[in-house]
């Protein structure tokens, strides 16, 4: 009997003690969060590395990154809580709080809206739409038959992309061309393998994908013509907020044949998150992201321009409390419409 006591009695302390170490180890666990972002060579992914080194450097925070998924549901992922970070577009947040567009099947889109919370916003880059230089395709008229990604479906770089060849063509998808369905990573494959006459993407100017595309072989990036610019679906697709012409000049890249700098439709994105992150994560998520310019900038050169007097550049969705709180602090302005519901 003694001897079964004594046993259960070292086992229980046994237990104790891994319970303790258990809950101790817990307590001291780095915060993880999943992060997703567009296609691997997309300029939201160049942003999202960046971030999560400087993160895990600031405050130990473990972060899995996926890439691929289209923004529109990367907001439906992160308003169900499947997703702590992900990649907000001044468009989207339109429609997904008007439900229209894409969202307007979706009964329940803006009570989704309602539960996403912004951090910062920064220039995604305009809509490329490159060609190798050695097809026949040396303007949007000439994509009558081709097969054409025009951005993963359903997201809203394929509806820009459609409003840009309709608006400088008339052309429509199906009947005058065809639109691939793949997602960024597998889009930009099929492009390189010549499966793809023509590949759509937003991306930063200037773009790392677009400099290795060129190394492969002489590239065009096709330009928006003057007389496309009156029609309605131009207008709509740069009416929006968030959206700019730009023109992108030529000799940017070693192996970019364009003769003359050509129009391009440009485009601002984000950093959001959902309202169940808590404030002091948010707080530090922001803050690590803005107060390490530098380190963004040496990751390429385009995020010179996300600083905390830009990062709220067209933001149409309310901020985080705790990235609110961040603003305040540095004494940045912060629009009535986008304060956080949290805080009124």
């Amino acid at each position: 009997m003694k001897r079964r006591s004594l046993l259960k009695s070292v086992g229980g302390a046994a237990l104790g003690l891994v319970a303790t170490l258990s809950i101790s180890q817990t307590a001291s666990a780095a915060e993880s969060f999943k992060m997703a972002s567009l296609g691997a060579a997309n300029s939201t992914t160049t942003f999202s590395i960046a971030a999560i080194e400087i993160l895990k450097k600031a405050h130990d925070y473990k972060i899995q990154l996926q890439t691929g998924a289209p923004a529109t549901r990367q907001a439906v992922d992160a308003a169900k809580k499947d997703l702590d970070l992900f990649v907000t577009a001044v468009s989207i947040n339109h429609f997904m709080k008007t439900g229209t567009r894409m969202y307007a099947k979706m009964a329940d889109s803006k009570e989704l809206f309602s539960e996403l919370r912004g951090l910062l916003n920064y220039p995604i880059g305009p809509y490329h739409a490159v060609v190798w230089a050695d097809s026949d395709i040396k303007s949007f008229a000439d994509l009558k038959g081709k097969r054409v990604f025009t951005g993963p479906p359903s997201g809203a770089a394929r509806t820009v992309s459609q409003q840009i060849i309709k608006g400088s063509t008339g052309y429509e998808p199906k009947k005058d061309y065809e639109a691939i369905n793949l997602d960024f990573n597998s889009a930009l494959q099929a492009f390189q393998d010549r499966q793809v006459d023509a590949y759509f993407v937003p991306t930063s100017v200037p773009s790392p994908q677009m400099a290795q595309l060129s190394t492969i072989a002489p590239i065009r990036i096709l330009g928006i013509p003057d007389s496309a610019l009156e029609s309605d679906e131009m207008k709509a697709a740069s009416s929006l907020p968030g959206r700019e012409f730009i023109m992108l000049p030529k000799g940017l890249y070693e192996n970019l044949v364009n003769e003359t700098d050509v129009r391009v439709l440009n485009s601002l994105v984000g950093l959001g998150t959902n309202k169940w992150m808590s404030e002091e994560d948010a707080y530090n998520i922001t803050k690590a992201i803005l107060t390490h310019n530098a380190e963004l900038a040496q990751a390429a050169a385009w995020m010179k321009v996300i600083t905390p007097e830009n990062a709220l550049s067209q933001m149409n969705m309310p901020l985080h409390i705790g990235a609110y709180k961040y603003y305040k602090e540095i004494g940045i302005d912060v629009p009535e419409d986008i304060i956080p519901p949290e805080a009124k």
